[in-house]
């Protein structure tokens, strides 16, 4: 096994990539006590202009499924479901005219870290894949943002 230090933003900015939380994988489970820290290190990473900050380890396995490029994650699903759901939280805050961001910040956003852009294969369209029952719920917040 071979492992890579990878900025995390940079690791969801892959694009044609989808991120598929395996189903043997445990449900979306994260409380207010583990999504405030995670939030507070993102707030303290800003407030104090660190060029960098462990947040974890994510294990993901490559599957070459040849359309979109796929990981599968292995560990540090809880980690990127909760990144993935505080960017859709600002996309719908900007939306919502409640966090002053011109329109670019949210189309980037979307774009960048929450979609593939390009992809026609609305099964592929969101870069994240939780499992059957996390999955829905995350499809609907999403078409909510739009």
């Amino acid at each position: 096994m071979k492992a890579n230090e990878k900025y995390l933003i940079r690791f969801l900015d892959s694009s044609d990539t989808n991120f598929v939380i395996p189903v043997y994988q445990r449900n979306y489970d994260w409380k207010k006590e583990q999504c405030k820290q995670l939030y507070d290190d993102l707030v303290n990473m800003i407030k104090y202009k660190y060029k960098s900050h462990f947040f974890g380890t994510i294990v993901s396995i490559y599957n070459d499924s040849g359309r979109n490029r796929e990981y599968l994650i292995i560990d540090g699903q809880q980690r990127i479901t909760t990144i993935s759901i505080l960017l859709l939280a600002i996309v719908n805050i900007i939306k919502e005219n409640r966090l002053k961001a011109n329109g670019i910040i949210k189309e980037k956003l979307t774009n960048q870290y929450l979609i593939n852009q390009y992809c026609e294969d609305d099964d592929r369209k969101l870069k994240l894949k939780p499992i059957k029952n996390d999955r829905q719920a995350f499809e609907k917040s999403y078409r909510k943002s739009r």
